[in-house]
C-alpha cells in the first residue's frame, strides 16, 4: 500500500455510524403500514444496492406506492434522526494519518450532494477532503458512474487509489474503476454473505488503517 496516493472513502456506514438511524427510520415507515419491523441482523442481511431491491425485500409494493414517494418519506425521517448520528470509531485518527502522509482524500457517496456536504461539515471533517462526491438525487441507485467520471478527471491512476467502504456495492465500484478495495464489516451490510477475499475485509476501521498506512 506504500504506492497509494488517493483514498476514496464511502460515507454512510464507513465514516458515519448511521446504521441504527437507518433502521429506526425504516421501522417508522414499516410500523405506519403494519409491516414487520427490522432488527439490526436482518437489516444488515437485506440492505443492498440499488435500494429499490432492499425496499422490495421488506415487502413494499411499488404498484401501491411508488419508490419515489417512499424515498421522500424515508429521507424526511432520516434527516430528523441522523442529526445525532456519531462517527465510526477511529475516523479522526484515520483521516489525520492519511493527511500527514500526503494522501489525497475524497468521499464518494450514494447520498444526495447537499445532504452529504451538510453532514460532513456538521462533523467538521471538510478540511480532510479534496472533494465530496454525492448524487444529484435522493434515490441512492449507484455510485459507479460518479466514480468512473472522477477517476477520468484526476491525474492519479486507479492502481494508485484505494476505496474504503462497507458494502458489496463499494467492492463493485472499486472493481469498475480498477482500484483496490478495503471493506469494513461493521456498517450497513453483513459482508460474510458474499464470496469475497478475506484479505480485504476488516472488522474495524482501525484494523484497515494499520494495513494501509504502516
Amino acid at each position: 500500500m506504500k504506492n497509494k496516493k488517493l483514498i476514496i472513502w464511502d460515507w454512510n456506514g464507513t465514516l458515519l455510524n448511521d446504521v441504527e438511524v437507518c433502521i429506526n427510520s425504516m421501522n417508522v415507515m414499516l410500523e405506519r403500514r403494519n409491516m414487520k419491523l427490522l432488527d439490526k441482523t436482518t437489516y444488515r442481511k437485506l440492505f443492498t444496492f440499488p435500494v429499490q431491491e432492499y425496499y422490495k425485500s421488506l415487502g413494499f409494493d411499488f404498484l401501491q406506492e411508488s419508490f419515489e414517494q417512499l424515498s421522500v418519506e424515508y429521507i424526511d425521517l432520516y434527516k430528523r434522526h441522523s442529526i445525532n448520528a456519531s462517527l465510526q470509531h477511529g475516523v479522526f485518527n484515520a483521516l489525520e494519518q492519511f493527511k500527514k502522509r500526503g494522501f489525497q482524500q475524497v468521499i464518494l457517496s450514494a447520498s444526495e450532494q447537499k445532504a452529504l456536504e451538510k453532514q460532513v461539515n456538521q462533523h467538521q471533517l471538510d478540511v480532510y477532503f479534496n472533494e465530496l462526491i454525492g448524487l444529484n438525487n435522493i434515490y441512492a441507485k449507484s455510485k459507479r458512474d460518479n466514480a468512473i467520471r472522477y477517476l477520468q478527471e484526476t491525474t492519479i491512476p486507479p492502481e494508485d487509489s484505494l476505496l474504503i467502504g462497507d458494502t458489496y456495492h463499494d467492492f463493485e465500484v472499486a472493481r469498475a474503476i480498477g482500484c483496490d478495495c478495503f471493506l469494513v464489516n461493521n456498517g450497513h451490510q453483513d459482508l460474510s454473505q458474499y464470496h469475497l477475499n478475506s484479505d480485504i475485509i476488516f472488522q474495524s476501521l482501525a484494523d484497515a488503517i494499520k494495513i494501509t498506512v504502516y
